[in-house]
């Protein structure tokens, strides 16, 4: 103990002499030539951020490609924290301190930075994932969830990994180790890997979304509620949940009802045979001057619009109607099925003719001629 103590005082003047020797050798002008650009950038570090973001956003718009407020603000504050951390490299090399000193204070200047740069991207880990279902970065949606918790598991331990390494820990073994569990779990678990990356793959196509309505391979149609690590949640019209691999979903052939801009509606008109073509005609023009003027339709060049004499069936003169509606919801369109409905049925009244339905005609030609029977005499 009293060897200890009687060191110390030789411990600190050795420190004062390295000190001292350290600050003869800096040079003056370099000093106030770092330390000015030091306080230039930290003063300025938000005009700075601005003028590198502001050019950068620039370039994107080349591209047709814009970032939002959040991740605007995100970067700015990131390029903040390097543009000082940059400064205080330039002012280190400049005053050139001890050996050991400089090495701590590297260090702890590349753990300020790469804190920086892993926090943005946790921060923006959100927005980006997002761009897997959205045309723009925007906030996560609902869906995106788990694999926003994903990609927030890998920037850290990512940002561990490199922190770690700068400051000279051997993970080298430790990595070993996880490479090799890490290639058991991907062999125990190729099933949920590959289900995970038909998800991202299901999201980034945005074939559909949560709340779209969807049949799948012709099997079933239903509302997808979620859409989850493994499987995505789907609920039929029968309110039975099933729960679709999404592996299964990415091979199938998945129709998205929920991206119609339109529904159709496709209705034969049967008039009775015996109808003139006066009548025939009129009915016609009354439910094309239905379709015009009900503002139930889509009458825009690009959609269908049929209302023609079609056929002569068995029983019936067929009138089509091929045409769209204005609203893809369901109770708009039974209502425009209702109101045509009642249209079809006034101007078949207004016309004087009739709807036909399937009729059968037997004709007889009366009763074939008798034969008298042939009688046999017996004597």
């Amino acid at each position: 103990m009293d060897q200890n103590t009687a060191n110390w005082p030789s411990i600190v003047q050795n420190f004062r002499d390295a000190m001292n020797q350290w600050l003869i050798t800096i040079d003056p002008n370099a000093l106030a030539l770092s330390a000015a650009a030091l306080l230039v950038v930290f003063l300025l570090r938000k005009k700075i951020s601005d003028w590198i973001i502001g050019g950068f956003e620039a370039l994107l718009k080349r591209f047709s490609v814009s970032l939002t407020d959040e991740v605007a603000s995100q970067l700015k504050i990131a390029v903040q924290v390097l543009a000082v951390t940059f400064a205080l490299f330039l002012t280190l090399d400049a005053i050139s301190p001890p050996d050991l000193l400089a090495g701590v204070l590297n260090q702890v200047l590349g753990s300020v930075a790469l804190v920086a740069v892993f926090a943005t991207w946790y921060q923006l880990s959100g927005p980006f994932v997002s761009l897997l279902v959205a045309d723009r970065v925007g906030p996560a949606a609902k869906e995106t969830s788990w694999v926003q918790r994903v990609s927030q598991f890998a920037i850290l331990l990512f940002g561990l990994t490199s922190l770690l390494k700068v400051w000279q820990v051997d993970i080298s073994g430790a990595l070993a180790g996880v490479g090799v569990l890490g290639a058991g779990m991907a062999i125990a678990t190729q099933d949920l890997i590959r289900n995970l990356v038909a998800g991202m793959t299901n999201m980034s196509e945005q074939r559909f979304k949560t709340g779209d309505a969807i049949q799948v391979e012709g099997q079933f149609v239903g509302t997808v509620q979620r859409i989850d690590l493994r499987s995505t949640l789907v609920v039929g019209f029968d309110q039975i949940p099933r729960y679709i691999p999404n592996s299964d979903l990415s091979n199938s052939v998945v129709l998205n009802y929920s991206e119609r801009k339109h529904r159709r509606v496709k209705v034969v008109v049967p008039l009775v045979l015996s109808s003139t073509r006066e009548q025939i005609e009129a009915v016609r023009d009354a439910l094309r001057l239905h379709h015009q003027n009900s503002g139930d339709f889509h009458l825009d060049a690009e959609a269908a619009q049929y209302i023609f004499v079609n056929e002569i069936g068995p029983s019936s003169v067929n009138i089509l109607i091929y045409v769209w509606t204005k609203d893809v919801d369901y109770d708009a369109y039974l209502q425009t099925k209702e109101r045509l409905t009642l249209a079809v049925l006034q101007a078949v009244k207004s016309s004087g003719t009739e709807l036909a339905y399937p009729t059968q005609t037997l004709k007889f030609f009366g009763d074939p001629p008798s034969k008298s029977p042939k009688t046999d005499l017996v004597e």
